[in-house]
């Protein structure tokens, strides 16, 4: 019982401060911003985190925060897909048996970071998550992450709003809109396209076990690389990549790339 209690507290105590990159567009807000019949939405926009305390293994507990944006519009590849509608992310951190943090787990896209919790920054007590321009992945520090080409980089330079959210408790079945099984968006994903998405689900129905099994989920993250936020600093994989990759390949690429501004200048100088 005792644990419990302490548990409910540090749920409010430990409730982060998003902090978002100064050309942000898409901030962080509430369910009641989606166009989706799930019930029990309300009408408060207002930032909010949705949190939950779920226990972990070895007598440890999990404390989990899910962060909503109305849309996702970070591009990907060089045919400028992937935007959708509805955004969840999640940040949880782990407590031991006296109630201590002692681990934190960051989603990033398709996968999460795994840092201790000396790593996580604080306000006021509170943690903080840089949140990523557009994709909205979540990261320790403020800076330039590198992705695998051809996705972008993850730009969060810690230079935008900094709400601090309001705290909503949830579980598998309330608030009420929990229950809704459809996506939180309207986008579906074609096939021949590369790089599109489908709208997420929600927190309850999402895949990996970041609801489901949370310590499945924290094992199988990265290990912790909070100080990697200048470019090229620790893209190893990528710069690999970039060896195997023949010049004609490489100017292929950047000749798409080019007649896909060139497109985008022109019909901007029609509207105008």
């Amino acid at each position: 019982m005792l644990a419990s209690l302490a548990a409910a507290a540090a749920l409010t105590s430990l409730a982060p401060v998003v902090v978002h990159d100064s050309r942000e567009r898409s901030l962080l807000t509430s369910v009641a911003a989606a166009s989706v019949p799930a019930p029990g939405r309300g009408s408060d926009r207002s930032p909010a985190v949705y949190g939950r305390v779920t226990p972990a293994t070895g007598d440890g507990t999990w404390l989990q925060y899910w962060l909503f944006y109305a849309r996702q519009d970070q591009d990907r590849g060089i045919v400028r897909t992937g935007r959708h509608a509805g955004d969840w992310e999640m940040v949880q951190f782990r407590l031991d048996p006296r109630g201590r943090p002692t681990q934190a787990v960051y989603a990033q896209h398709s996968g999460a970071e795994r840092c201790s919790w000396s790593e996580v920054q604080r306000r006021d007590g509170h943690p903080v998550v840089y949140s990523a321009r557009g994709s909205h992945a979540s990261y320790l520090r403020p800076g330039v992450r590198d992705r695998m080409f051809p996705d972008p980089n993850d730009e969060a330079d810690g230079r935008g709003p900094a709400p601090r959210p309001r705290l909503v408790r949830v579980t598998a079945t309330s608030p009420s809109w929990m229950t809704y099984r459809g996506t939180w968006g309207g986008a579906h994903a074609r096939w021949w396209v590369p790089g599109e998405q489908d709208s997420p689900p929600g927190p309850a129905f999402q895949q990996q076990g970041r609801w489901s099994d949370p310590d499945t989920w924290a094992r199988a993250a990265s290990s912790c690389r909070a100080d990697c936020d200048e470019v090229d600093e620790c893209d190893a994989s990528e710069k690999a990549l970039g060896g195997g990759m023949g010049a004609a390949g490489t100017g292929v690429l950047g000749l798409l790339v080019l007649r896909r501004r060139r497109r985008r200048a022109v019909k901007d100088q029609h509207r105008s």
